[in-house]
């Protein structure tokens, strides 16, 4: 059986309230790929998620994000969940573990509100993000391009909205990115992009 992302390292980054549909989803889809999901959070030991009727299950963290650096992974995911994302916007760690595989353009994904990581790692500048209409502002502002497209790739970073309607088109996207990702560099780097 092909394994496109076999030997790929995925870091999940969470903090308590992340959306767990996000990444439950997205950990069924690419379950036959070969890659190898790890959470990272900002504390030891569980990590819980929330779901549209309140709190939801339970996720041990397999690393802690204060240790946590992008050199040892290959992909970054981000689930939503506006809990999640206001603790990790608290910590200039996520400030440099994703700035860390933007800066070495490393595929990042990023669900719903994991959008306004980008300008709060101020790595937005240049870059077209969609996400939820509230942080078009902000990423205006941080000189990105704001859309409100379901789901947009600019350079090696998806960023969108995930609804509950959206969500199977969303993670299947989402595989889609990178399983492109994951072809040979070498090859990717010298195939033309269309306009």
């Amino acid at each position: 059986m092909n394994k496109p992302l076999l030997g790929k390292k995925i870091a999940v980054l969470v903090a308590n309230g992340f959306a767990e549909r996000d990444l439950t989803h997205t950990q069924k889809k690419l379950s036959g790929t070969g890659a190898n999901m790890r959470i990272v959070s900002m504390d030891h030991g569980l990590v819980n998620s929330w779901t549209s009727e309140g709190w939801g299950l339970h996720f041990a963290s397999d690393q802690v994000l204060s240790q946590a650096l992008a050199a040892d992974f290959d992909i970054l995911i981000i689930p939503g969940g506006h809990r999640s994302i206001e603790k990790l916007a608290l910590t200039a760690h996520t400030r440099r573990f994703l700035g860390g595989f933007v800066d070495t353009d490393k595929p990042v994904v990023l669900f719903n509100e994991a959008v306004s990581l980008m300008v709060f790692a101020n790595k937005a500048e240049g870059r077209k993000l969609a996400g939820p209409l509230t942080y078009a502002t902000a990423i205006t502002e941080a000189d990105g391009d704001y859309s409100d497209s379901p789901c947009v790739i600019s350079d090696n970073v998806l960023s969108g909205n995930c609804t509950k309607e959206t969500r199977a088109e969303f993670v299947d996207s989402v595989y889609e990115f990178l399983m492109n990702t994951s072809d040979n560099d070498a090859e990717k780097v010298l195939q033309p992009v269309a306009a």
